[in-house]
């Protein structure tokens, strides 16, 4: 039985062999000499302030959509990257794509995060009012203009990265 096996592995050998050494057979192209040219430029969007509709709008979307609470605004204040192919009537149960955040607020800071005529994002905290139990939160939420109304299309939780100490080290 060994020499059969022998024989095997050894033709596997040469079959192997052969398909690596003749596996490409074609001859190289011949290329194109590349001319230098000036690279292209995309002139960066500019930051002007940030709208008060879309203002109002973040706020509006944080105490509906993210407190699970008059779900039928939210739906008009979500846009079709949050609503994600859910139906008004699937909506309404509160089973939507947006982290929800429960507790009672307290303020909440939005940072711009940038800000062009028809988008914006904001860093949200999210905190618990005064004397009230839990912790912040971090969101980021993306809006952008669709005709004359800002509507949101991210709301992502963000865990900064965590800040090593010096001692010990």
């Amino acid at each position: 039985m060994a020499p059969w096996i022998s024989a095997l592995v050894l033709v596997a050998g040469i079959v192997t062999f052969l398909l690596v050494f003749f596996r490409n057979t074609a001859k190289p192209e011949v290329s194109t000499p590349l001319t230098p040219a000036k690279p292209s430029q995309v002139a960066a969007e500019k930051n002007v302030p940030v709208e008060k509709e879309a203002r109002i709008v973040a706020g509006r979307f944080i105490l509906t959509a993210v407190q699970r609470k008059h779900l039928a605004e939210a739906w008009k204040l979500a846009a079709p990257p949050i609503r994600a192919g859910v139906t008004y009537k699937q909506w309404l149960s509160g089973n939507i794509a947006v982290v929800p955040w429960f507790g009672r607020l307290g303020a909440v800071p939005l940072k711009v995060d940038y800000s062009y005529p028809t988008e914006a994002q904001f860093t949200v905290i999210l905190a618990p009012k005064a004397g009230t139990a839990g912790k912040p939160d971090t969101f980021i939420m993306g809006l952008k203009k669709y005709g004359k109304q800002w509507k949101v299309t991210a709301w992502v939780p963000y865990e900064p990265p965590a800040v090593r100490s010096n001692e010990n080290n």
